[in-house]
């Protein structure tokens, strides 16, 4: 029988992933926040997709339960504090996935558990939830996976379910790619409040865009990371169009009154060019914007 799966981050890529594991076989469970959720899951038995009812169990962080194969998946703001509440029942040599924009969490996680194999991931999938546990699987992307420096024939086994997996013998940069195309999209969605589309077809968006694409390079460039064969704003006006009628995480967290990964996106790009003395003012600008948006 295959290993169970603990899902940490019952948002809609968890739930998505659930589903995934659940029709690839594998046994699954969702580790919630609260008592609250954990009776709303509890009345249902499983998570709504297309009509279908894909079954899962779930359960609180201070269950007794080991847990070897693990998927993080929630915010990156939310990553510390979520690990921690189930630190004692993670095997030392567990199997771990770190799914989440941005970066910073994925290194954290792997210090935390120095004998685990911790996979990193990005995925393009789109998903949201109606109400809490009816999935809509919004856009088929696909999900990269792979380990810095090292090979994870295990990885193979999680493709038999409905989603794309690639494995990525340089995941490294595919997080850094994501990181940048964020950089560009994101706060400027969240701040302005509007579809990613109209980021490309409002003159004035497109110019800051575009000065944030330029500073990007800069960090990335200074810190040896080659991001695109082109240039970055060429790629990040592609996403966007692709996206069009989109709203980002970033702006729907900024509309609802939530925190938003803007310190694990533009806050580590900002980080980074600090280390390398580059002054980057106009992501610096909206990395206050949006954190100004959230006090």
């Amino acid at each position: 029988m295959k290993k169970r799966w603990h899902i940490l981050g019952a948002g809609a890529i968890g739930n998505l992933w659930a589903c995934h594991l659940t029709s690839a076989g594998f046994p699954v469970t969702l580790i919630l926040r609260s008592q609250d959720k954990l009776n709303s899951f509890s009345d249902q038995h499983g998570i709504k997709l297309k009509e279908e009812l894909y079954l899962a169990d779930a359960e609180l962080a201070d269950s007794p339960y080991p847990i070897e194969q693990l998927l993080i998946t929630t915010k990156s703001t939310d990553t510390k504090t979520a690990f921690n509440s189930i630190r004692t029942r993670i095997s030392s040599h567990a199997r771990v996935i770190v799914l989440q924009n941005g970066m910073g969490t994925q290194q954290w996680v792997r210090e935390q558990l120095p004998s685990a194999e911790v996979v990193w991931a990005s995925t393009t999938d789109g998903a949201w939830l109606k109400q809490p546990f009816d999935l809509v699987h919004a856009g088929q992307g696909y999900t990269r996976m792979g380990i810095p420096d090292q090979e994870c024939y295990w990885l193979e086994e999680l493709g038999n379910g409905f989603l794309k997996i690639e494995l990525d013998d340089d995941i490294a940069k595919t997080l850094w790619r994501k990181l940048a195309i964020n950089c560009a999209i994101n706060p400027l969605s969240a701040h302005f409040q509007c579809k990613n589309g109209e980021l490309i077809n409002n003159p004035n968006y497109l110019v800051e865009m575009a000065a944030i694409c330029r500073e990007v390079e800069a960090v990335t460039s200074a810190a040896g990371i080659k991001l695109f064969d082109g240039p970055l704003i060429e790629h990040a006006c592609q996403v966007a169009e692709l996206t069009a009628e989109n709203y980002s995480s970033m702006m729907q967290d900024v509309k609802h009154g939530r925190s938003t990964e803007i310190s694990s996106i533009t806050g580590y790009l900002c980080k980074l060019a600090e280390q390398h003395n580059i002054s980057i003012p106009v992501n610096q600008k909206y990395l206050k914007k949006i954190q100004e948006l959230q006090t």
